[in-house]
Protein backbone atom coordinates (compact mmCIF):
# COMPACT_ATOMS: atom_id res chain seq x y z
CA UNK A 1 0.00 0.00 0.00
CA UNK A 2 1.44 3.18 -1.00
CA UNK A 3 0.92 7.05 1.18
CA UNK A 4 -1.54 7.91 -1.78
CA UNK A 5 -3.73 5.29 -1.11
CA UNK A 6 -3.83 6.10 2.40
CA UNK A 7 -5.88 7.82 4.98
CA UNK A 8 -4.59 8.84 8.71
CA UNK A 9 -7.28 6.22 10.22
CA UNK A 10 -5.49 3.22 8.09
CA UNK A 11 -2.03 4.55 8.86
CA UNK A 12 -1.39 2.20 12.17
CA UNK A 13 -2.28 -1.13 9.83
CA UNK A 14 0.67 -1.00 7.87
CA UNK A 15 4.01 -2.16 8.44
CA UNK A 16 5.57 -0.73 11.49
CA UNK A 17 8.88 -0.41 9.11
CA UNK A 18 6.78 1.52 5.89
CA UNK A 19 5.04 3.52 9.41
CA UNK A 20 8.72 4.78 10.27
CA UNK A 21 10.29 5.14 6.28
CA UNK A 22 7.06 7.43 5.60
CA UNK A 23 7.13 9.49 8.89
CA UNK A 24 10.88 10.18 8.07
CA UNK A 25 10.70 11.09 4.49
CA UNK A 26 8.10 14.58 3.78
CA UNK A 27 8.19 13.22 0.70
CA UNK A 28 6.34 10.03 1.73
CA UNK A 29 4.76 11.94 3.01
CA UNK A 30 3.26 14.25 1.25
CA UNK A 31 0.86 12.19 -0.54
CA UNK A 32 -0.93 10.88 2.78
CA UNK A 33 -1.09 14.64 3.86
CA UNK A 34 -2.59 15.63 0.53
CA UNK A 35 -5.17 12.93 0.64
CA UNK A 36 -6.63 13.93 3.93
CA UNK A 37 -6.75 17.81 3.07
CA UNK A 38 -8.23 20.24 0.73
CA UNK A 39 -6.16 20.79 -2.13
CA UNK A 40 -5.99 24.76 -0.98
CA UNK A 41 -5.27 23.72 2.04
CA UNK A 42 -2.62 21.19 1.13
CA UNK A 43 -0.88 24.25 -1.12
CA UNK A 44 -0.61 26.40 2.11
CA UNK A 45 1.13 23.21 3.68
CA UNK A 46 3.46 23.22 1.64
CA UNK A 47 3.80 26.77 1.54
CA UNK A 48 4.18 27.18 5.14
CA UNK A 49 6.73 24.27 5.35
CA UNK A 50 9.35 26.05 2.75
CA UNK A 51 9.01 29.14 4.65
CA UNK A 52 9.69 27.03 7.99
CA UNK A 53 12.68 25.64 6.17
CA UNK A 54 13.73 28.91 5.10
CA UNK A 55 13.75 30.99 8.46
CA UNK A 56 15.37 27.44 10.38
CA UNK A 57 18.24 27.64 8.38
CA UNK A 58 18.43 31.76 9.28
CA UNK A 59 18.40 30.64 12.67
CA UNK A 60 20.12 27.36 13.58
CA UNK A 61 16.91 25.46 13.87
CA UNK A 62 16.85 21.67 12.38
CA UNK A 63 15.47 22.77 8.68
CA UNK A 64 13.95 19.19 8.11
CA UNK A 65 12.19 18.80 11.69
CA UNK A 66 11.29 22.73 10.45
CA UNK A 67 9.71 21.48 7.12
CA UNK A 68 8.25 18.70 9.03
CA UNK A 69 6.36 20.85 11.43
CA UNK A 70 5.14 23.08 8.45
CA UNK A 71 3.38 20.24 6.72
CA UNK A 72 1.90 18.41 9.47
CA UNK A 73 0.60 21.86 10.97
CA UNK A 74 -2.79 21.48 9.52
CA UNK A 75 -3.88 17.94 9.47
CA UNK A 76 -6.65 18.70 11.73
CA UNK A 77 -8.37 21.29 9.25
CA UNK A 78 -10.98 18.77 8.78
CA UNK A 79 -12.48 19.53 5.29
CA UNK A 80 -15.98 18.53 6.61
CA UNK A 81 -18.56 19.09 9.72
CA UNK A 82 -18.86 15.40 10.44
CA UNK A 83 -14.46 15.16 10.64
CA UNK A 84 -15.07 18.57 12.34
CA UNK A 85 -16.83 17.29 15.79
CA UNK A 86 -13.82 15.16 16.12
CA UNK A 87 -11.94 17.80 17.11
CA UNK A 88 -14.48 18.78 20.00
CA UNK A 89 -14.48 14.59 21.05
CA UNK A 90 -10.34 14.70 21.06
CA UNK A 91 -10.86 18.24 23.29
CA UNK A 92 -12.98 16.91 25.75
CA UNK A 93 -10.83 13.97 26.10
CA UNK A 94 -7.51 15.39 26.02
CA UNK A 95 -7.44 19.25 26.93
CA UNK A 96 -11.07 20.15 28.14
CA UNK A 97 -10.50 23.49 29.44
CA UNK A 98 -9.85 24.62 25.05
CA UNK A 99 -13.51 24.16 24.63
CA UNK A 100 -14.88 27.31 25.33
CA UNK A 101 -11.91 28.97 23.20
CA UNK A 102 -12.08 30.00 19.48
CA UNK A 103 -13.14 27.12 17.31
CA UNK A 104 -10.76 27.78 14.37
CA UNK A 105 -7.99 27.43 16.68
CA UNK A 106 -9.54 23.53 18.02
CA UNK A 107 -7.31 22.00 14.90
CA UNK A 108 -3.92 23.36 16.50
CA UNK A 109 -4.71 22.21 20.20
CA UNK A 110 -5.58 18.68 18.40
CA UNK A 111 -2.94 17.89 16.52
CA UNK A 112 -0.52 16.97 18.43
CA UNK A 113 -2.93 14.21 20.03
CA UNK A 114 -4.33 13.20 16.92
CA UNK A 115 -0.91 12.38 15.35
CA UNK A 116 0.54 10.34 18.27
CA UNK A 117 -3.03 8.20 18.15
CA UNK A 118 -3.00 7.72 14.29
CA UNK A 119 0.74 8.01 13.63
CA UNK A 120 2.49 7.00 16.50
CA UNK A 121 4.55 10.38 15.61
CA UNK A 122 6.38 11.88 18.99
CA UNK A 123 8.56 14.29 17.66
CA UNK A 124 7.67 16.67 20.70
CA UNK A 125 9.49 19.51 19.08
CA UNK A 126 7.33 19.31 16.52
CA UNK A 127 4.40 18.81 18.16
CA UNK A 128 4.74 21.36 20.14
CA UNK A 129 5.28 23.99 17.41
CA UNK A 130 2.02 22.36 16.32
CA UNK A 131 0.28 23.07 19.09
CA UNK A 132 1.24 26.63 19.17
CA UNK A 133 0.71 27.39 15.67
CA UNK A 134 -2.07 29.72 16.13
CA UNK A 135 -1.92 30.69 19.78
CA UNK A 136 1.81 30.47 20.28
CA UNK A 137 2.70 30.73 24.23
CA UNK A 138 5.98 29.06 23.26
CA UNK A 139 9.22 30.84 22.74
CA UNK A 140 11.78 28.18 21.60
CA UNK A 141 12.82 29.25 17.93
CA UNK A 142 11.05 26.14 16.40
CA UNK A 143 7.20 27.33 17.45
CA UNK A 144 7.78 30.82 16.37
CA UNK A 145 9.08 30.25 13.02
CA UNK A 146 6.22 27.93 12.56
CA UNK A 147 3.61 30.38 13.78
CA UNK A 148 5.04 33.55 12.14
CA UNK A 149 5.16 31.13 8.47
CA UNK A 150 1.83 29.80 9.12
CA UNK A 151 0.51 33.63 9.56
CA UNK A 152 2.77 34.98 6.32
CA UNK A 153 3.34 32.46 3.94
CA UNK A 154 3.32 34.15 0.49
CA UNK A 155 -0.03 32.53 -0.76
CA UNK A 156 -1.61 34.86 1.91
CA UNK A 157 -0.77 37.59 -0.07
CA UNK A 158 -0.51 39.85 3.37
CA UNK A 159 1.56 42.33 2.58
CA UNK A 160 3.52 43.19 5.30
CA UNK A 161 7.35 43.24 6.49
CA UNK A 162 6.93 40.41 9.23
CA UNK A 163 8.46 37.85 7.18
CA UNK A 164 11.49 40.07 6.44
CA UNK A 165 11.95 41.24 9.82
CA UNK A 166 11.80 37.66 10.91
CA UNK A 167 14.98 36.90 8.58
CA UNK A 168 16.68 39.06 11.10
CA UNK A 169 15.10 39.11 14.18
CA UNK A 170 12.68 35.97 15.13
CA UNK A 171 11.51 37.28 18.20
CA UNK A 172 10.49 41.07 17.03
CA UNK A 173 8.61 39.33 14.65
CA UNK A 174 6.97 36.92 16.59
CA UNK A 175 6.17 39.84 19.07
CA UNK A 176 4.60 41.66 16.62
CA UNK A 177 2.58 39.16 14.65
CA UNK A 178 1.93 37.84 18.36
CA UNK A 179 -0.10 41.15 19.13
CA UNK A 180 -1.70 41.83 16.21
CA UNK A 181 -3.14 38.13 16.30
CA UNK A 182 -4.54 38.48 19.91
CA UNK A 183 -6.54 41.69 18.63
CA UNK A 184 -7.55 40.18 15.73
CA UNK A 185 -9.19 36.63 17.93
CA UNK A 186 -10.82 39.35 20.84
CA UNK A 187 -11.53 42.31 18.76
CA UNK A 188 -12.73 41.09 15.03
CA UNK A 189 -13.34 37.58 15.77
CA UNK A 190 -15.01 38.74 19.07
CA UNK A 191 -14.29 35.75 20.36
CA UNK A 192 -12.32 34.26 23.78
CA UNK A 193 -8.24 34.17 23.70
CA UNK A 194 -7.09 31.30 25.47
CA UNK A 195 -4.02 30.84 26.29
CA UNK A 196 -2.01 27.45 25.17
CA UNK A 197 0.15 25.14 27.70
CA UNK A 198 0.86 21.24 25.94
Amino acid sequence: MKSEDISFDDFMSLDHKLRKKILNDPELLKPLIAKNMKASRYKHSLSVAQVCKDLAKKHHVDPDKAYMAGLLHDVCKFPNDEESKELEEYLRYYDPDKLNGAKGIYHSWVAPYYLREKTNFHDRDILNAIYNHTICNSRDKLSMILYIADKREPLRGIDDDILKIAEKDLKKAFEMLNKDVERYIKEVKNERFVENSI
